[in-house]
């Protein structure tokens, strides 16, 4: 069992599942979404983690975000980008890895707020052909980060018991 927290977009997701479905290891698991606490699979007190993320969140308010722009990530995933809103992504995901999520915070890595589209083997030209592919499907949406979803997944990431949803101040 593990926990995560995620944006669902409010935009129309047709095209950006056409490449989830035949590339992205989760498309079965979850919906297209940016990742703002990434799995805690470790145990931690769900009460003291919903009291800590409402705790940031009560502080935020709605922004706008922009997702336009695709980028190959160090570990071989097609990345669909944030191009407008980044900043405030990366405030939140900071402000969020404080207090009881401090432990899980990777200095080394630095937070670049997404949506996956594909995860590809390394040293293949299949990562190339589906970038054309997703260009010429103009992948480029607004739209605001109004809420966001605690889930519970379980099973090895096979399934999604319950989400949370927390919503930003206007």
């Amino acid at each position: 069992m593990s926990y995560a927290l995620v944006h669902y977009p409010n935009i129309n997701t047709e095209h950006i599942n056409q490449i989830r479905q035949k590339y992205g290891p989760q498309f079965d698991l979850i919906e297209p979404h940016i990742t703002l606490v990434f799995p805690l699979i470790e145990s931690i007190n769900e009460n003291n983690l919903i009291l800590h993320i409402d705790s940031i969140l009560s502080k935020w308010k709605i922004f706008p975000i922009c997702l336009k722009g695709l980028q190959k990530s160090w570990d071989e995933y097609m990345f669909l980008m944030i191009e407008e809103g980044k900043v405030d992504l990366v405030k939140l995901y900071n402000k969020l890895y404080t207090g009881i999520l401090a432990e899980y915070f990777k200095e080394n890595l630095p937070f670049v707020p997404h949506l996956t589209l594909g995860k590809f083997t390394k040293g293949t030209d299949k990562f190339l052909q589906v970038l054309e592919e997703a260009q010429h499907l103009d992948l480029n949406y607004r739209c605001f980060v109004e809420k966001v979803h605690l889930i519970n997944i379980i099973d090895k990431q096979t399934s999604i018991i319950w989400s949370k949803e927390f919503v930003l101040r206007n």
